[in-house]
């Protein structure tokens, strides 16, 4: 009976170590095996342009794993761009992150399909296949931004710019179709008036003058100005007399015309300013 006992018990000593033995291969072997990429797609409508595909790549795996192939099955010539392809692109084990990349697809396509390959940090090199259908909701177009009205030009003013012997007068005249203005004048004696001259009407303000004065004159809201000089006509000869209002010739009409044609300029700058540009004017 020891005898009989002795063989068997060696017999099954070997059987349970073959046993053990293929238990430890395919305990080890079974990490390596079941690693591999997991791949959803998602895509939200269809355009006549076509339809976007975004494919995410994800591992659930305790192992790294990077990425090494990409490759497009339907359409034929297909191609994903993004963060999914690269140079050895990582993937983080136990769903530390994602990858993303994207495939546009014509119109007439019913289904989008990729072959992703990994290979993990344990050795083991899977590939998966991921498929997404056609949407069958159409996208809905951007809206078009609307074209911002263009504003329209306002009618330039008429400046108004006359000089007898002793006054010197500035103005304009406003059409109906005009904007709104406000000269700023400053004398060389120190005074400072403003003139508010609306749509359709016309005024004017009128300062006592000799040589050397002169009115430095602005429209309010915009950058620049011009000085207006007074130059006695040549027909007051000297003595302060002659009529209230005379035309201005000789040297002084230089001065005034200089002034008013920067006056004119007024109703140019006035739909600038609408455009909230800023002009600068000069004499």
């Amino acid at each position: 009976m020891k005898l009989l006992k002795s063989p068997l018990r060696r017999t099954t000593a070997v059987l349970a170590g073959a046993i053990i033995g293929m238990a430890g291969a395919v305990a080890f072997a079974a990490p390596a095996s079941a690693t591999h990429p997991t791949i959803t797609g998602t895509s939200d409508c269809v355009s006549e342009d076509g339809w976007t595909v975004t494919w995410t790549v994800t591992n659930e795996w305790p192992v790294d794993g990077k990425v090494k192939k990409v490759k497009v099955l339907s359409p034929e010539g297909g191609e994903v761009t993004g963060d999914l392809v690269g140079e050895d692109v990582v993937l983080p084990k136990n769903n530390g992150g994602e990858v993303t990349g994207e495939q546009v697809v014509p119109a007439d396509v019913e289904k989008a399909k990729i072959w992703v390959e990994v290979k993990f940090d344990n050795g083991h090199k899977e590939g998966k296949v991921g498929v997404v259908k056609r949407p069958t909701e159409e996208c809905t177009p951007p809206e078009e931004p609307e074209e911002p009205e263009e504003p329209e030009t306002p009618a330039e003013p008429t400046p108004i710019v006359k000089a007898d012997c002793y006054l010197l007068i500035i103005g304009l005249k406003n059409p109906e179709d005009g904007a709104d203005i406000t000269l700023v004048m400053k004398t060389s004696k120190g005074e400072t008036r403003e003139l508010e001259v609306p749509a359709g009407s016309e005024k004017t303000t009128k300062f006592s003058a000799d040589e050397g004065f002169s009115v430095e004159v602005s429209a309010k809201g915009l950058e620049g100005s011009t000085t207006v000089k007074y130059e006695e006509p040549e027909n007051c000869g000297g003595a302060g007399g002659g009529d209230s209002e005379l035309p201005v010739t000789g040297a002084a009409a230089g001065s005034i015309a200089a002034g008013a044609g920067v006056l004119l300029a007024v109703g140019g700058g006035l739909f600038l300013v609408a455009r909230r540009r800023r002009v600068k004017f000069t004499a």
